[in-house]
């Protein structure tokens, strides 16, 4: 009865480890692709408009 039981214990040991393992890789790779998507919209962001300092005035195109 106890062979049964330690082994019960650690097959379920066993499994916390490999869905710790798992969730971890999960996380990196989420982590990863949220990162490349936050780099991405900062680029185009930074490509459409340009960053003024605050409390600057727009160049005006007509204005001489």
């Amino acid at each position: 009865m106890a062979g049964i039981t330690f082994n019960a214990a650690h097959r379920k040991l066993h499994i916390q480890e490999q869905l710790k393992a798992v969730l971890a890789a999960f996380r990196e790779t989420l982590d990863a692709f949220v990162s490349d998507r936050m780099r991405r919209a900062v680029a185009q962001a930074e490509h459409i408009r340009p960053r003024r300092p605050q409390g600057t005035q727009p160049e005006s195109i007509d204005a001489q």
